[in-house]
Parts: C-alpha cells; sequence; structure tokens
C-alpha cells in the first residue's frame, strides 16, 4: 500500500517538542562504548538510550519482563556519531509504544555495511539480554534506518528479521543504485539549499539543527579517519551508502516502511519508481517494486511526507507519527 504525500497530523506538536529537548537534555549523554568480534576484526560501537517511560510503565515492563512494544532501534546517517540524530531518537522514544529508544553507531569495518550492520544486530540483542533479563519471549526492535544508517538498517534487519521484524527507513539509502560523486554531490547541494532556504524563512531552529547536524558528522568522519588511518576506507564508506542493497535476491520477511521526503533531492522517491509523476500514483508500481526487491517482505508500504533530507530531525513527529502508526508502535494515547 502506498499513499502520496502526506503531512501527519501531529499529536500536541509543540508539548511533543518541548519533551523531545528536556529528554535530549537529560538523556544524551547515557551512553556507552565497546567492541564487537566478528571474523578477522574487532569493530568498535557506540550505543545511546533514551527511556521515556514513566515510573508506572516501568514497573509495569520490569514485572511482565518485556515492554510494550517494539524496542526503538536508530541507525545514523553518514558520518554522524550518535549525538547527531538526538531529535529522531528522542522523537522515537517519546512517541513509539515502548518509549524506549536506542541509537547505534559503529566504527567503519572492513567488510562495510553488512558487517557493521552484524555489529548493530549483536549490540542490539545484548542490550536487550541486559535491559530486560527476566523475559520470557523474545523482544523484537524496530530498526530506523537515516540516510546511509537505512542501507546498514536493511541489511541488519536481513540478517536478523526475528530479532527486527519491522525496517523503517527515513530518506534512506541502499534502495537504487548510485553514483559515488553523484550521490556526494547532490548531497552539498542539498545541504546549500536547505541553509538557504531557511536563512530566507528565518528558520533559525532548522538552521542550528542542520549546522548540528553537519558538525556532527565532520567530527564522525574525523573520528573514523582517526581510528582507521586510511582515507580510502572512508571513501570507500560512500560505495556502500550508493550501492542498491536490495538488487540481489533479498532475504527480509518483515514489513517495510519507507518514508521520502518531498523536497529531498539526495534520495528521491521518483529514482525507485521511474515513470510515476506523483506521490498519489506510487500504488500502481508498487507490487512490481516488491516483487523486485522486497520478494519475501510480508508487508511494504511507501510514503512521500513533506521535508527535505534533514528533516527526520528537524521535524521528527512527522515522520515518525507517519511511519509508527503504518507499523502500529505509535503510542495512541501519547502517557506512557
Amino acid at each position: 500500500m502506498a499513499r502520496g504525500i502526506d503531512k501527519a497530523p501531529a499529536r500536541s506538536e509543540t508539548s511533543i517538542l518541548l519533551e523531545v529537548s528536556a529528554l535530549v537534555r537529560r538523556n544524551m549523554g547515557e551512553h556507552e562504548r565497546g567492541d564487537v568480534e566478528v571474523p578477522g576484526e574487532t569493530i568498535g560501537y557506540e550505543l545511546c538510550t533514551i527511556d521515556a517511560r514513566s515510573d508506572q510503565q516501568r514497573e509495569r515492563d520490569t514485572h511482565r519482563g518485556r515492554p510494550d512494544g517494539n524496542i526503538m532501534v536508530v541507525v545514523p546517517g553518514h558520518g554522524q556519531t550518535i549525538h547527531g540524530p538526538k531529535k529522531l531518537v528522542a522523537t522515537a522514544a517519546l512517541m513509539s509504544r515502548s518509549r524506549i529508544a536506542w541509537c547505534v553507531d559503529t566504527a567503519p569495518a572492513k567488510g562495510g555495511d553488512r558487517t557493521e550492520a552484524q555489529v548493530i544486530a549483536r549490540v542490539v540483542k545484548e542490550r536487550i539480554s541486559t535491559t530486560f533479563p527476566d523475559m520470557e519471549e523474545p523482544i523484537a526492535a524496530t530498526l530506523i534506518g537515516w540516510s546511509h544508517g537505512g542501507s546498514q538498517a536493511l541489511l541488519g534487519a536481513e540478517f536478523a528479521p526475528d530479532l527486527f521484524p519491522q525496517f523503517l527507513g527515513v530518506c534512506s539509502t541502499g534502495l537504487v543504485d548510485r553514483q559515488s560523486l553523484e550521490l556526494l554531490y547532490s548531497f552539498f547541494l542539498e545541504a546549500t539549499r536547505i541553509l538557504w532556504a531557511s536563512v530566507r524563512r528565518r528558520d533559525w531552529t532548522c538552521l542550528k539543527d542542520t549546522l548540528r547536524v553537519g558538525w556532527n558528522a565532520g567530527v564522525g568522519l574525523i573520528r573514523d579517519l582517526w581510528n582507521t588511518k586510511s582515507l580510502r576506507r572512508l571513501t570507500e564508506d560512500i560505495g556502500w551508502a550508493a550501492r542498491n542493497v536490495t538488487s540481489s535476491p533479498f532475504g527480509y520477511t518483515g514489513e517495510v516502511v519507507l518514508l521520502f521526503g518531498a523536497q529531498d533531492t539526495v534520495m528521491r522517491w521518483r529514482d525507485l519508481f521511474p515513470g510515476c509523476d506523483r506521490p498519489q500514483d506510487i500504488p500502481k508500481f508498487l507490487p512490481a517494486y516488491q516483487e523486485k526487491n522486497f520478494p519475501l517482505a510480508s508487508r511494504v508500504e511507501v510514503q512521500v511526507v513533506e521535508g527535505d533530507h534533514v528533516a527526520p530531525e528537524t521535524d521528527a513527529p512527522s515522520f515518525l507519527q507517519t511511519g509508527l502508526s503504518l507499523l502500529q508502535q505509535l503510542d495512541e494515547q501519547g502517557n506512557g
């Protein structure tokens, strides 16, 4: 099923944004570092936790040994650290049924996105066991991949479909093949366009968030360069982001929801559906797309939401209200 451009109705949007800001200030410092052994190398990772549960919900979860819904796991975009998508992570915690969100970022691996996806799966599985040691049944997570994080999240979902029965891609890579230089060029053009539009509209919050995300990505790339001591390894990462990971038989069996920004010139919904002129016409093209790219998926949804490539961070409530609602992970009551 697919729908056209949809500005999701906000659930007390002002209140949500205020709560998101409070969660960011209170929780983004709660993070841990560790290492995961994979064949041939050791991969470092960072994980931050946002827990928006009330005391009553936390007690209820402890008694049952599980949360109300899936745990939200956010995989950040290219070069970003766990502090890049901090509003996206906080909003995922605040708006989800479980009201728990983790952001996982891995160090560059020789095996690229596929190896890093396995690291993400192992980290999440171990973290679930630690958080809910008395669980009687397996606890699942919804993987949310933003931009290049979408490629890694897709591969992580395929690697561990029982752990990740749902994938939510927001302005995600990994869905079409691209030329690396074209992808990089379109990203810089998009960033310039967003910054200029923010100044023209006097939207200082968007400008601040866009600059913060860009600065964070730069810090992350410098960190990765320092850790790998290899400029070539970082350029290979762009190549991984430009790959269509679903082009070969893709074995993921869970639910797939893809959200695109109507004004996003980096990840363009039209690239998935050439010949489709309007988002409202996507349903006509979706069956063929699903059969070719997600033949085993239990469900595929595509929506185009108002916003650009940075909007999953600058306007996280709109994207997540749409995505979590489609996946039945939205906290409808909003009270935890």
